[in-house]
């Protein structure tokens, strides 16, 4: 009898949705979007129990194997231009995570830290330090650094209304 077989693609998404987690500070929260535009998870980040406000964008990749660059110091990650141009116009942080099932680990950059890519392509790679390992991340440096880029977005908001746009 036949029946529907699993492919290995879902079982890598689950094992790296599972190593982030785990990776992740206690009491932090992670919601999966109901439309995945490249965004596979929406990190709240709580301060000792309380809501602070601030988030990161999460893009998750996952392969069985290495897929490092000529002199092994990266992982390379492929991303549709689309999907790039959509990430980078949030307001929000964006991290790129890769998770490497046979080594059980996993890399991360963060996209404002990629290189502009040339607008006439379809796809570009993202090159992930693998001195960036997920389990190794400084948490409060991400969150710190959350904080000053939201502050100086929203630092930039004036009072107008909806008057002035008409």
């Amino acid at each position: 009898m036949k029946l529907p077989q699993r492919p290995e693609s879902h079982c890598l998404e689950r094992d790296s949705n599972m190593y982030f987690q785990q990776c992740l500070p206690r009491g932090w929260e992670t919601t999966e979007p109901e439309s995945d535009y490249g965004i596979d998870l929406i990190v709240s980040i709580y301060d000792e129990g309380f809501a602070s406000g601030r988030e990161i964008l999460v893009q998750l990749k996952a392969s069985g194997t290495s897929t490092k660059n000529a002199d092994e110091t990266c992982e390379k990650v492929r991303l549709n231009l689309s999907t790039y141009n959509l990430l980078i116009n949030k307001l929000q942080v964006v991290m790129i995570v890769k998770y490497i099932a046979d080594e059980n680990c996993a890399y991360w950059q963060l996209l404002s830290q990629v290189d502009e890519p040339n607008q006439e392509n379809e796809t570009m790679t993202v090159h992930i330090p693998r001195t960036n390992k997920l389990s190794e991340i400084n948490w409060p440096h991400i969150r710190s650094y959350i904080e000053y880029i939201q502050q100086k977005k929203l630092g930039t908001r004036e009072k107008i209304t909806l008057a002035d746009f008409v």
